[in-house]
């Protein structure tokens, strides 16, 4: 198979520099990382003899499920005569002789630190690879393992000078940022976290001209029937990191949405069944309402436990089983800020959670009575879930047998949900539609529904031979899993940003496919989102490395600003009374840095040791501890990156180094 003319041109263009490569999803982003692979073990195999000290590509993506299919499309580009390897959390290591490594951050890093820590030979050293490609570079822009190992190819390369390892970025859409200037911004960072001296992106015509069909004219925004419930908090005032204490402060003043109330009213009804339960009967410990606990899966964690503790067929165990699918309700309602009650419904519903079979009181009967009464009587939220029944049986009707439909929504939750919804969903099974549900791997809807690893890659293979032909999913199949049948695309929940906007509806590849835009944040309408792509096609345009160099600069002084004011944290550690763990995770978020456990591991003399990191734009620094428990460990290794940066500090003139709490 040849490269399309703008994929060679992107080929061309990389040369020998860091580049950052932008290209919409499905126009083959994962072909141009492969023939520049291709070019530089071709270009090392004549250069030098092969011995075990071969130089190697790794090629990074970010979750486990793509690394079995990139690892096949490598070796199917690459062909025969060079080993392609892959290795993510859980698998076997892979042989020290390969000529590409395919693999998740995460899991480098670890296996990395093996090496290392084995004194044996280190297949996996900096010094071994001559490229690193980073697929949905974007990741480097967060807390993430992407960060940290661009910082560490940086840390080596500085020490290094005289070797280098070429960077590659690959993305459809670079940052999650809207505003000008912060697209801006985070587009330097980007490049300076990367050392990044190119950017390219292949114009609109030729990709059309190389057989490639722009998705966002074809986006159809649905003409919404429906309203989100009167009372929910405004968009310009949510802030996740809040969430808890937001939902909260609104319950004390009554100001709730009249769903949400009733909601909450019947979960702290069933809390008070199990406290006048627990006077009566022996129990394993005391009820203690988690609600405070500002996770909010701890909530349902918390009666998942106390529930499988409890006598079997006894009063608590109805009650903390009915309690856990009360709990996940209640999150739905504080994550989705109130708006989705129909999901929620569902959840209830598909649960038996207004049905507590063998006991329950007068008054927990007429809570529960409360929420279906209101249900019952409200159509607000019921009409989005008819109108995506009505669309999906439009689409059916249309495409017929080829009809293959993928669903985005924002959390595990409500992909499960609605899978659920459309498989008891009369109308869908009618005409013929069965669906199934994608979340990432070894992640957990609820304690008790769990994603069992290689479950979403079943769900896909079902979905490529018919036996499926709807998807609900979250964003893990929004990054580079391969569904080329994809002739619908729906999002049910809004876009965040242009990273949604490339990677939802680049699904849908077909020339025919149908596209539409279930919900629009009225803050982040698709128009805005639509810009922010041109915006970055221009700042692309107008890259000038100079110019890129002075931003990296002004960022350099302000995380050295940023670390000279956050030093007071490691200078007055001993009066704060707070672990080094929590002193290093301080300071991390003070100097909008990563902090991080890389590694536990228990030895042969039962003594668990543990690596952690810290890593910003200018160092990544490692500490090592043990103690006879993980949190001893992960202390002591806190502990020695706190003494190593105070030693770093300059600033403070001090030399004494006060002891720490562990």
């Amino acid at each position: 198979m040849d490269l399309r003319p703008y994929q060679r041109s992107v080929v061309d263009a990389i040369g020998d520099n860091n580049a950052i490569v932008k290209m919409p999803t499905g126009s083959g982003k994962t072909f141009v990382a492969a023939e520049f692979i291709l070019r530089g073990l071709n270009r090392i195999r004549k250069s030098q003899k092969e011995d075990r000290n071969r130089i190697a590509a790794l090629f990074l993506v970010p979750t486990c499920d793509l690394v079995t299919q990139q690892k096949r499309a490598l070796e199917h580009w690459i062909g025969k005569g060079y080993d392609v390897a892959h290795y993510f959390g859980g698998q076997a290591t892979p042989m020290a002789r390969f000529d590409v490594l395919v693999s998740t951050p995460q899991a480098f890093l670890t296996l990395q630190q093996q090496q290392t820590e084995s004194n044996l030979y280190n297949f996996v050293a900096w010094s071994k690879f001559f490229a690193v490609v980073f697929d949905e570079v974007h990741h480097v822009l967060k807390d993430h393992p992407y960060r940290i190992i661009a910082h560490s190819i940086m840390a080596w390369q500085s020490l290094n000078s005289d070797e280098r390892i070429q960077v590659i970025g690959l993305s459809a859409s670079l940052t999650y940022a809207v505003e000008y200037k912060a697209v801006e911004q985070a587009l330097a960072n980007l490049c300076a976290d990367l050392a990044v001296t190119k950017m390219i992106s292949p114009s609109e015509q030729d990709l059309v001209n190389g057989g490639y069909i722009p998705q966002d004219d074809m986006i159809e925004t649905m003409k919404k029937p429906w309203d989100v419930p009167v009372g929910v908090i405004p968009e310009n005032k949510r802030f996740p990191h809040m969430m808890h204490e937001q939902f909260f402060e609104r319950v004390e003043k009554n100001q709730t949405t009249t769903f949400a109330a009733k909601i909450y009213s019947v979960v702290r009804r069933i809390e008070s069944e199990v406290l006048a339960c627990e006077s009566e009967d022996d129990v394993c410990e005391p009820f203690k309402s988690p609600l405070r606990l500002i996770k909010l899966s701890t909530w349902e964690d918390y009666a998942h436990r106390i529930k499988a503790k409890s006598l079997t067929g006894s009063a608590m165990q109805i009650l903390f089983g009915c309690l856990e699918v009360w709990y996940v309700a209640l999150r739905m309602v504080v994550q989705s800020w109130e708006e989705e009650e129909q999901l929620v419904l569902q959840w209830l519903i598909i649960n038996n959670g207004f049905h507590i079979e063998g006991w329950f009181s007068p008054q927990l009967e007429s809570a529960l009575n409360g929420v279906q009464r209101l249900c019952s009587c409200s159509t607000v939220q019921s009409e989005k879930l008819q109108s995506l029944t009505k669309t999906l049986i439009e689409k059916r009707k249309l495409k017929g047998d080829t009809f293959r439909c993928i669903v985005f929504v924002q959390q595990r939750i409500a992909a499960y949900v609605l899978s659920q919804y459309l498989n008891n969903n009369k109308a869908c099974n009618d005409h013929g539609m069965q669906a199934g549900y994608v979340a990432a791997r070894n992640s957990r809807i609820t304690p008790s529904i769990k994603v069992r690893s290689g479950e979403a890659t079943k769900c896909i293979e079902n979905f490529r031979g018919g036996v499926i032909n709807v998807i609900v999913a979250t964003s893990v199949i929004e990054e580079g899993f391969d569904v080329p049948e994809a002739n619908v695309v729906i999002s049910y929940d809004h876009l965040k940003d242009s990273v949604e906007l490339s990677q939802r509806f680049g699904r849908g590849r077909k020339k025919d496919s149908s596209l539409t835009l279930m919900s629009e944040r009225r803050d982040r309408p698709l128009s805005a989102l639509k810009d922010v792509k041109m915006r970055q096609e221009s700042i692309i345009k107008e890259f000038d490395p100079t110019k890129n160099k002075k931003i990296s600069m002004s960022r350099q002084q302000s995380q050295i600003d940023r670390e000279r004011a956050a030093a007071t944290v490691l200078r007055d550690v001993a009066r704060c009374e707070k672990s080094p763990l929590e002193v290093l995770n301080m300071y991390a978020a003070k100097t909008k840095a990563v902090s991080k456990t890389d590694s536990m591991e228990q030895g042969t003399d039962k003594i668990f040791r543990c690596k952690q990191s810290y890593s910003s734009i200018f160092k990544t620094v490692d500490g090592y501890g043990e103690g006879t428990t993980k949190k001893h460990a992960q202390h002591m290794a806190a502990l020695s990156i706190i003494d190593k940066l105070r030693k770093m500090d300059t600033s403070s003139g001090r030399t004494n180094i006060p002891q720490l709490k562990v």
